[in-house]
């Protein structure tokens, strides 16, 4: 038996290949959709029985219609049964919520049997943030927020007004964050987190030159801060674990990390928390099936800095 998850159509890709319920290969990819010729290879080496898909598309478009994205919500070339015909697989294929797919990813690679999980990112199909419970080989929703607040809306949204490019080079806006005078900005960061920022930041009243961007940053991350730790006592009290599994894109801030020991005596991440690894989820979120034996990389987003 072989099964896929896939995660496409999207500003990245990956793939997830379980042979015999035991993950074989698993690889992401920086465009915005997986190749055709890499899917003919895996067609061709490892073909599916059955595909396992990262979200619920229509769903997906009825956010997007909410947002005014007409041209994505007409976009037919997004619906996943069309795209894999396109490219010649058969195979019989099972939709994922998406935020459901980041907690399996999570807690079935995990050592724990009970915790909390958190997923945080910029937008699932509704859901933004998260939380959830693992506990005896199940995972169960207890919280979530909807679109369009969001973290990483937020953080992505900002990291474009000072000139990054969003969804690549927050990590840039982090690091220019412990240069800053977080006050400067405070306030007007602060009153722009509940609005709507899926297409930026368009009421800034200020002229910013390259100068004003490190304390913009500090600004946003205080506030991020602030935000994720309000969510992780939250998780904490609505689990009472003293483990926590944290994913999604908003996980890979580590600057924030260096806290979760504040809250949690175990922390378990995978080494690419955000969509890449919802191809291993859409998977293990209907198969239950604990991954004991893969050899996951280094998860330098929790390294603890000293």
């Amino acid at each position: 038996m072989i099964t896929w998850g896939l995660n496409c159509l999207n500003h990245g890709s990956s793939i997830a290949i379980f042979q015999h319920e035991r993950l074989v290969h698993w690889q992401f990819f920086t465009d915005d959709e997986i190749p055709k010729l890499d899917l003919e290879y895996f067609e061709y080496k490892y073909r599916p029985d059955k595909v396992y898909w990262y979200e619920r598309p229509w769903i997906k478009k009825t956010r997007q219609a909410y947002a005014g994205q007409w041209r994505r919500v007409f976009d037919f070339r997004a619906i996943p049964k069309l795209y894999l015909k396109a490219n010649k697989i058969s195979a019989p294929i099972t939709y994922t919520p998406h935020h459901a797919s980041h907690a399996a990813a999570g807690y079935y690679t995990s050592p724990f049997n009970h915790c909390a999980i958190v997923v945080l990112d910029a937008i699932g199909e509704w859901d933004t943030m998260s939380i959830w419970e693992g506990k005896h080989g199940e995972i169960t929703k207890l919280w979530s927020n909807r679109y369009p607040t969001s973290l990483g809306l937020f953080y992505s949204a900002f990291t474009d007004l000072i000139q990054l490019r969003p969804i690549k080079e927050e990590y840039l806006l982090q690091q220019l964050s412990v240069q800053g005078d977080r006050n400067r900005y405070l306030n007007d960061v602060l009153r722009r987190y509940n609005t709507n920022l899926h297409k930026g930041v368009r009421d800034w009243p200020y002229t910013i030159n390259p100068e004003d961007h490190k304390d913009i940053a500090a600004a946003v991350q205080f506030v991020f801060e602030l935000e994720v730790d309000t969510i992780m006592r939250k998780a904490k009290e609505l689990t009472g674990s003293d483990s926590l599994v944290y994913m999604g894109g908003c996980a890979m801030n580590s600057k924030y990390n260096q806290q979760l020991k504040n809250h949690w005596q175990y922390v378990w991440s995978l080494p690419m928390p955000g969509d890449p690894s919802s191809a291993i989820g859409a998977v293990l979120y209907h198969t239950k099936n604990r991954l004991w034996d893969y050899q996951w990389n280094p998860v330098k987003h929790l390294e603890i800095k000293t």
